[in-house]
């Protein structure tokens, strides 16, 4: 080696050291270093023990799912989700879950998951019980199923799905997917009107449906967060307003 590439390879070696020195708290035995303050959480550590070891309390492998924050849309329902991002020890581990919780008749809006696979459990719902669905790749089919309390449906990986409350009681339902980041992509409310708002596609997307921009604007402007409340129909039979 050069003494040109052996300086060079030593200022690395020392750089690399003292970030990981940067980084790390107070050592544990043998190879194993701890972190002392969670922002400074490393996910460069050659073995999964040696990043679980970063976290030195219990409780940071636990999670209070039916405490946590849940979304709620506009009434049609709740999500709360346990992934990575709201455990960080789960980073990694390519699974995470969300409790769901639908509202009588409510929807949960045509959604992606772009990373992860998903198997839906109905946990309580009524007699009706969860219409779901998912469309298949470009000339494929939709694949729609009615599941009650006790069974389950899976939804692949980058496939558009729903859920629909049929009940007039509340649906509760534990989803499953694999990935510890999974993302969500909701249709009308993200893919859609963001296309609809970008600069210069507006006018596309709208001879596309065959309305005008100004259509299209109200459009989306009318789109509801999810979950939703659903149907007229189904409020109706419900004795919802």
């Amino acid at each position: 080696m050069s003494p040109i590439s052996k300086t060079m390879t030593l200022a690395a070696l020392a750089l690399a050291l003292s970030a990981q020195s940067a980084s790390a708290g107070s050592p544990l035995p043998k190879k194993y270093r701890q972190l002392t303050d969670e922002a400074s959480l490393s996910f460069a550590l050659p073995t999964r023990a040696a990043f679980r070891a970063q976290f030195t309390d219990n409780t940071d492998f636990k999670f209070d799912l039916d405490g946590s924050k849940a979304t709620t849309g506009n009434g049609g329902g709740s999500a709360q989700t346990l992934s990575a991002a709201q455990l960080p020890s789960l980073t990694g581990e390519k699974v995470a879950m969300v409790k769901l919780v639908l509202e009588p008749c409510g929807i949960n809006l045509p959604h992606v998951h772009p990373r992860a696979t998903e198997i839906l459990y109905v946990v309580d719902a009524a007699a009706e019980g969860v219409l779901t669905a998912f469309v298949e790749e470009n000339g494929g089919r939709t694949i729609e199923n009615t599941i009650v309390t006790g069974e389950a449906a899976f939804f692949p990986q980058g496939l558009t799905h729903v859920q629909v409350n049929m009940g007039c009681t509340p649906a509760t339902m534990i989803a499953a997917l694999g990935s510890d980041d999974f993302g969500v992509q909701t249709i009308t409310t993200t893919a859609l009107k963001g296309l609809a708002g970008a600069e210069g596609l507006g006018e596309g997307l709208a001879a596309a449906l065959g309305i005008s921009q100004d259509q299209l604007a109200v459009l989306f402007g009318g789109f509801p967060d999810g979950p939703a409340i659903g149907a007229a129909e189904c409020r109706q039979r419900c004795g919802l307003p």
